[in-house]
């Protein structure tokens, strides 16, 4: 059996090496939270962007319509 002393240091080490990997991880953790937010921000302006793009489409489509009905009469009347 290692004497008390020696077991005392071999403890402290681990301890020391636990709260070290334990640092570790919050700051992994806080990494991972950051890039989260981000990426969920991102996210948000990405379905506003789409759905801008999708209410622009529809405007055109419409405006479009509404040419294409113009030239039909345009054609029936002359």
């Amino acid at each position: 059996m290692k004497p008390l002393s020696s077991q005392i240091a071999d403890l402290q080490r681990e301890l020391e090496n636990l709260e070290e990997m334990r640092r570790e991880a919050d700051d992994k953790w806080r990494a991972v939270d950051v890039e989260y937010v981000k990426l969920k921000r991102l996210r948000e302006e990405l379905y506003a962007h789409k759905r801008d793009l999708a209410y622009e489409i529809e405007w055109r489509a419409q405006e479009l319509a509404a040419l294409q009905e113009e030239i039909r009469n345009a054609r029936a009347t002359a």
